[in-house]
Formats: C-alpha cells, sequence, structure tokens
C-alpha cells in the first residue's frame, strides 16, 4: 500500500489481484539491486505519473554487472499491463531459481568488455550475494501469496499505509478527522489555498481528497459522522451543522457554544457533547436538550464525546472532573432523565474512547489510549462490560487537549502519531527563530508580564486540559515556577498593569470562576467572580479599573468586571454572537476582539465606554480588521499596530491610527506561525508580543505534528490471536 510500489491499476481503482504483489516485488527487487527505488519523484503526482507512465532505467544502467536474465525478470515484474506481467509468483519463482543455478555463464555486462577472468571473478565476489538475499525475500513474499490464495478473503491480514494532505493544504492544527462508519472515507478539516478552513473528505480507494463546498470555518472541535456515512457533522459559528458528502449547502441542526465530539444511531437521534452536559437533538434539526447533567458531588467540569452503542439507546462518554479519581469514560442512557442518571464507570482515564461495532469473528471493542499507546479491548454491549485484556494497535498517538488522533470502523482504524510538547521560543518579524525562552513542555496559553522579564504560561502535566495550572517562565533563564495550585484546571492567567497580581479561571467549584493572586506567588488565590456561568478572563485595561472576561451560555459574550468595590459586572458585548479574546487598547480607550457575526470569526475593533448604560448599546464605533477570518487579536506596546491569527496560521500585522479618526490598515502577512493549535476552549491566547512589537513568543511545536495519517485495514485481524 505504500505509494511507490503500488501497481498501475491499484493507483487507477481497477480490480486488483496478485499480480499487483509482483509489481511490487520487482520495484522492492528493483531497489535491492541499485540502491535507488524505481520510480522516485518531489511529490505524489510525480511518483503516480511514473508508475502510470515511465519505465525505470535499466538496472544494468546503475549496476553495470546485474546479469540480464535478472534484469529482464525484474523488467517483466514491472509492465504496466498486468497480463504482460508474471502471471503467478509461482513462475517468478521458477525464474529466480534458474537465474541462481545459472551461475557466471548467465553474466554479460554492458559497456567496455573486461577480459573474461575479471568477469568471473567478479561474478563470483558478488553475485552470490545478491541472488541469495533476493531469493530470501523472493521465497517470503511467495509464501505470503500463497497464504493469501488459500484464504477466501485477500485482506486476511493488516495492511498499513499512509495517507498525506493535499498539496496547498494545511490541516487543522488540532488534528480533526473522522473514519466513515462504513470505513470507505476519511473526513478531516483543512484550510486550503485560499487559506479557509473547511471539511475535506477523501474515499480510501482515491488518491484525492475535496473540500466540501458550504463547510466553511469549522472550529477546532472534533467532527463526526452519521449513522449512514451520508453526512458529516460539524461545529461552526455557534452552531451545530450537517453536510451531505454527496454535495448541497450545509443544514443548521441546533444552535450550541461547542461540539466536543458526537454520535447518531439509526433512529436519527444525534448525541454531542458542548463542554457541559451531554445534548441531544433530533437529525432533523430543533432545540438540543439536555441528556446528561454535570453532577457537583463528582466534581464533573465536562462531559463530551459521546459514541452510541449497538442498541442506540446506551452510550460511552467522557466525564472530567475536578477530584482525583473521578475522571474517566463512563455509560449513559436515554432512557434516564438527565437528573436522575447513573453512569457506570468504565475507564479511568483523561481522554475520550470509542466503541467500534463486531467485524467478522471479532468481538465489539472499545479503543482508548493507555500511556500514550492506542490500545483496543473486547466490550460486550449486551452486559455493557468490558471482557478480555486490551490489545496494544499503535504506540505514540498524538493528542490536542483530551482528544486523541484516532478513529476508527469496524475495518479500517486511521490515527495520527505523535507528541503535542512545545516549547516556548522567541521568533522575530520575519518568522526566524531567535531561540528557546523555556523548557519544552504541554503549553496552552502565554502572557508576557508588562516588564517583559517573565511569561505567565498554562502548562499541563500530560496532553489535556484537565491537568492544566499556571505556571511563571523567567523568560532570560528559561526557569519556571509552578503559580497556581490546588484541585481543578487553571488556566488562561492576565497581568495587572503593574505586574502585581494575576488573575485566571479555575474550576475548582465546578464552574470556571475568576481567581486573584499576588505574582510573587506570596499567598493564596482569592476568589475574585463567581457566577453559575463559566467566565474566562481576557485583558485588563490600563488605569487598572477594569477587567474583560468571557461570560459562557448560547452565545459566548464579553462583559466588564469594575474593580472599584461595589460595582457589578457589565456587558461589553452580549448580541447574538459568540464574541470573545476582548483586549484593550493601550490607551483603554478600544477593545480588539473577535466575533462571528458574519459566520465566521473576524477581528473587530470597538470603543469601549466605562459606562455600563451605553456599552452594550451599540452606541459607539465598530470597525472590521481582518479581511479573510481572524483570530487572537494582540496590541503593540504604543497602540500603532494590531496583530491577530488568520485562518491559514499566518500572524498579521494591521497598521493602526486613531487621529483625526479611527483608521486601519490594509492587513498584511508576517509569518506563518509555529502554533501547535488556536485554544480548544473559548480561543485560549496562546501567544503575545513584546512591547517593542519587533519579537512574538510563540510555544513552538514539535517536528513530529508532520507525521501524516496512518491508516490499517482490516485493523481487527490482528486482535484474533491475542483475544
Amino acid at each position: 500500500g505504500t505509494l511507490q510500489y503500488m501497481a498501475p491499476e491499484q493507483l487507477e481503482g481497477k480490480e486488483a489481484d496478485a499480480r499487483a504483489d509482483i509489481f511490487a516485488f520487482g520495484a522492492v527487487v528493483y531497489e535491492m539491486a541499485t540502491g535507488r527505488m524505481a520510480f522516485e519523484g518531489k511529490s505524489q503526482a510525480s511518483v503516480i505519473a511514473k508508475i502510470l507512465e515511465i519505465d525505470p532505467p535499466p538496472i544494468s544502467s546503475l549496476q553495470p554487472m546485474t546479469p540480464p536474465a535478472l534484469e529482464r525478470a525484474v523488467k517483466k515484474c514491472l509492465v504496466k499491463d498486468a497480463d504482460e506481467r508474471w502471471q503467478s509468483a509461482g513462475d517468478l519463482h521458477d525464474e529466480l531459481k534458474w537465474i541462481a543455478e545459472a551461475g557466471p555463464q548467465s553474466a554479460t555486462v554492458a559497456g567496455a568488455a573486461p577480459t573474461p577472468a575479471a568477469i568471473g571473478a567478479r561474478w563470483r565476489r558478488v553475485v552470490p550475494w545478491v541472488i541469495a538475499g533476493i531469493l530470501a525475500i523472493a521465497v517470503g513474499t511467495v509464501a505470503w501469496m500463497y497464504v493469501r490464495t488459500a484464504n477466501d478473503s485477500a485482506a486476511s491480514e493488516p495492511v498499513r499505509f499512509h495517507i498525506s494532505t493535499p498539496e496547498n493544504a494545511v490541516l487543522s492544527e488540532t488534528g480533526v478527522f473522522a473514519v466513515s462508519p462504513d470505513g470507505r472515507q476519511l473526513a478531516f478539516t483543512a484550510a486550503g489555498a485560499d487559506g479557509v478552513q473547511r471539511v475535506w473528505v477523501r474515499p480510501l480507494d482515491s488518491l484525492d481528497a475535496r473540500p466540501l463546498p458550504d463547510s466553511e470555518a469549522p472550529g477546532a472541535e472534533p467532527i463526526f459522522w452519521s449513522f449512514d456515512s451520508r453526512y458529516i457533522l460539524f461545529y461552526t459559528g455557534g452552531k451545530l451543522k450537517k453536510i451531505d458528502v454527496a454535495g448541497g449547502p450545509a443544514q443548521t441542526l441546533c444552535d450550541t457554544t461547542a461540539v466536543v465530539g458526537g454520535s447518531e444511531n439509526r433512529d436519527g437521534v444525534i448525541i454531542f457533547g458542548q463542554s457541559g452536559p451531554i445534548m441531544k437533538v433530533s437529525a432533523n434539526g430543533g432545540v438540543a436538550s439536555p441528556v446528561t447533567a454535570l453532577s457537583p458531588a463528582r466534581g464533573d467540569t465536562f462531559q463530551d464525546f459521546p459514541v452510541f452503542l449497538p442498541d442506540g439507546r446506551h452510550f460511552v462518554y467522557r466525564i472530567t472532573s475536578n477530584k482525583a479519581g473521578n475522571s474517566g469514560v463512563y455509560i449513559g442512557s436515554l432512557d434516564a432523565k438527565p437528573e436522575e442518571q447513573n453512569p457506570r464507570e468504565l475507564l479511568a482515564t483523561d481522554y475520550a474512547a470509542a466503541y467500534v461495532p463486531p467485524h467478522g469473528s471479532a468481538p465489539g471493542q472499545l479503543l482508548f489510549v493507555r500511556d500514550g499507546v492506542l490500545v483496543a479491548q473486547p466490550f460486550d454491549a449486551s452486559s455493557l462490560a468490558l471482557t478480555g485484556e486490551p490489545v496494544p494497535l499503535a504506540e505514540s498517538i498524538g493528542f490536542y487537549s483530551s482528544y486523541a488522533f484516532f478513529s476508527a470502523s469496524s475495518n479500517v482504524l486511521v490515527y495520527k502519531a505523535g507528541d503535542l510538547s512545545s516549547q516556548p521560543t522567541w521568533f522575530d518579524g520575519t518568522g526566524k527563530a531567535l531561540g528557546p525562552a523555556g523548557e519544552r513542555g504541554y503549553y496552552l496559553t502565554v502572557a508576557i508580564s508588562p516588564d517583559g522579564t517573565q511569561a505567565a504560561v498554562t502548562r499541563s502535566d500530560s496532553q489535556t486540559l484537565g491537568t492544566s495550572g499556571v505556571w511563571l517562565l523567567d523568560l532570560s533563564r528559561g526557569t519556571s515556577t509552578r503559580f497556581t495550585f490546588g484541585s481543578g484546571p487553571a488556566f488562561s492567567p492576565v497581568w495587572s498593569p503593574d505586574g502585581s497580581q494575576i488573575v485566571f479561571a479555575s474550576s475548582r467549584a465546578s464552574r470556571l470562576d475568576l481567581y486573584e493572586k499576588p505574582a510573587n506567588g506570596i499567598g493564596n488565590a482569592k476568589l475574585l467572580l463567581k457566577s453559575d456561568e463559566d467566565k474566562v478572563p481576557t485583558s485588563w485595561s490600563r488605569d487598572g479599573r477594569f477587567l474583560l472576561y468571557e461570560l459562557g451560555g448560547p452565545k459566548t459574550a464579553l462583559w466588564v468586571l469594575p474593580l472599584q468595590d461595589g460595582q457589578k459586572p457589565f456587558p461589553f458585548l452580549s448580541a447574538g454572537f459568540n464574541n470573545i479574546d476582548g483586549q484593550f487598547s493601550p490607551d483603554g480607550h478600544l477593545v480588539a476582539y473577535v466575533s462571528d457575526e458574519s459566520g465566521r470569526n473576524e477581528i473587530y475593533v470597538r470603543t469601549f465606554s466605562p459606562s455600563p448604560a451605553s456599552a452594550n448599546s451599540g452606541s459607539g464605533g465598530q470597525w472590521l480588521i481582518s479581511t479573510s477570518g481572524g483570530i487572537q487579536p494582540r496590541w503593540r506596546e504604543d497602540g500603532k499596530e494590531l496583530y491577530y491569527m488568520a485562518s491559514d496560521g499566518k500572524l498579521m500585522g494591521v497598521e493602526i491610527a486613531t487621529s483625526p479618526v479611527f483608521r486601519a490598515g490594509t492587513p498584511k502577512a508576517l509569518f506563518q506561525s509555529p502554533l501547535l493549535g488556536v485554544g480548544s476552549l473559548f480561543q485560549l491566547p496562546v501567544w503575545d508580543v513584546a512591547s517593542d512589537g519587533k519579537r512574538f513568543l510563540f510555544p513552538a511545536e514539535t517536528t513530529e505534528q508532520a507525521n501524516p495519517f496512518t491508516a490499517v485495514l482490516n485493523w481487527q485481524a490482528g486482535l484474533k490471536q491475542e483475544q
């Protein structure tokens, strides 16, 4: 299945038989004899073109001592037309055996004719080793071909191959992808040549992937398939949508704040996670309603990644808790009321799991990750219990937050390897790396202190948000010290203007509340703001009077917390759109923020009024800054330039003038960011700019992120002997 060894009929999607294996065998022998591949190119397209149209150079042109009979045998293996190749492994085996037995007399050297004695001496030294190696491979390959012929199915063993993303397409930073239930298609999110992120589909029997029109700007949330493999469901613009892979416009199913995994049963009931309880909605659309409820006693903070079991009533899902030992994979039911759910724990883990139906003689399996290894364990759907022992499938599985990079149907497994650790690194305005600013780890947010000597970062002990805490990074020494302690994750730190205080979000009391702590680390954090909604701080005004924060709900709103005693919070932007990541300008008169009011995330600037009566009235000025999508705005220290991340991952710069009137310049691309991701919750601020606007601090990703998808056909065949 590796591209360079695939026969022309396989590339053209035609019927393939054992003669395709003979073609692959010829390519292997060619490579053994010459030290180079038979078909090479700078791209997949050029390799395919050579396989379909061009014969490789003769072996003798690269290795003059090659016996003509051997060259003839290999050349016949590599004929484009399968009818003109060796027709059976047996015939090829006999030919190779004859070549080996023929000895020196079969060697005729091309080029200048050496003496017969020299020919004989060279032949006696070289050829036995070449023939021995080729025969060893031939015997093994022929035996494997015979085994395949003896079986009813040509796919009696797992077959692995790589799937690369299309040329001129950039895979979603979070690695979002999903295999269809019928195992025939792979869906993933990527930005195309136009920089717009869409849902893409690649049939596994094709070499081409195509973007789906009307699937623009899907978020970082995982996508999933309908029960019949006809639709892909995705989140964008505060809505859950579905789109037919055969074509047509996307259909809106319901409003929601997020979609964190989902599943559909055969009755057309869709369940999905949304950073709260599990929700359900009809496949025809409607108002989403809760299926489960967060349990304060258990310390629930999130419930997500639900997957239906075969009866269409029970499902497995993940619960994240701020109490030790309570996070894990549980079983829920559509037949119980949300407040009456009594979920049964299957696994103690911070990561999501997936159920795969029985296939052939293999039972149903629960797939999950343990210590970075993807494993499968038999699961009895009738008794709702794990049986047998887990069997490893793949190592070094990649993650983003609690989302593990794997997806499976009963016959196809696709995964993406890699370690999502990163290293805080300085970059100049052209994207040139200036050197590391801290040690490697799992970083989610970065905020440089007002004096530029430190950075408050959100850092996890593992690749999940559930273990995150705030750390202080010494930018001159590259050392870090833990800043927050206690139960529940803490993240998104914001500095006070004088650098003496840090405000952060934490779910110590189930919901995300705002806490404040002295930046020197002395003393305990004090509760700054508590309510029934999730809250995340984003910016502190330069005069120290106001704190901007995001308030969760059906639509995420931007609110203002006055820091003078006795004043209550008031909304800054709470229209019927998601408004996030508000950033005060240095003079405090403007706020840059992200809104999806146009249907996708764009950067806007709006005047700030400290009056609750006028802040949310829309009476102030508002200006669109980005031109093709954007998130995470950041001001330069003098307020004359605004930076943001474009949808294609480029860092953009926009000149800003405020006198005599507000005026924004044309956005200019500075460089392709090295970001690991854009934050899976409230678009967390994962980078920052130094006060001089000449240096940028990013948690730079590891090289492993370039790993392509790995697909395993007939993956359950490898479980039969183990289970």
